[in-house]
């Protein structure tokens, strides 16, 4: 008798925590699927509906994911080594000056109006310019 109390309060919690997760899973739903199901959604059917979403997610992610592979193989064989680093090391000049200018902007009361702020974004616009045509 003293061991079937605390095993029913266990057995409680635990089934609680099922059922919140349920609840959960029901509300991350999309609209779309809970209309395919008439009325009160059975905990099985959400479940059912959980992983029939998932596995649709996660084919979606498969094909961007092969797509964005594709593309950069096709990229990187049409463009020459040195061009591809080329074009890497313009792209990261270009977000540090970025970087630079917000900061200038925040910190030091910088604006584009200014002859120096001007002066700066010429003068990286030149460097910028040498490393590509």
């Amino acid at each position: 008798e003293t061991y079937k109390l605390p095993h029913r309060l266990i057995e409680k919690k635990r089934r609680d925590r099922i059922n919140e997760c349920i609840a959960q899973l029901k509300d991350l739903l999309p609209e779309h699927l809970k209309l395919t199901t008439l009325g009160h959604l059975e905990k099985a059917v959400v479940l059912e509906l959980t992983l029939k979403h998932l596995k649709a997610l996660t084919a979606l992610t498969e094909q961007q994911h092969q797509k964005i592979i594709a593309l950069q193989n096709g990229e990187r064989s049409m463009k020459s080594p040195v061009q591809a680093d080329l074009d890497a090391f313009h792209s990261g000049f270009q977000t540090c000056a970025k970087e630079v200018l917000q900061y200038l902007s925040r910190f030091e009361s910088w604006t584009p109006r200014e002859q120096r702020c001007a002066q700066l974004l010429g003068h990286l616009h030149s460097i910028s310019s040498q490393f590509l045509p």
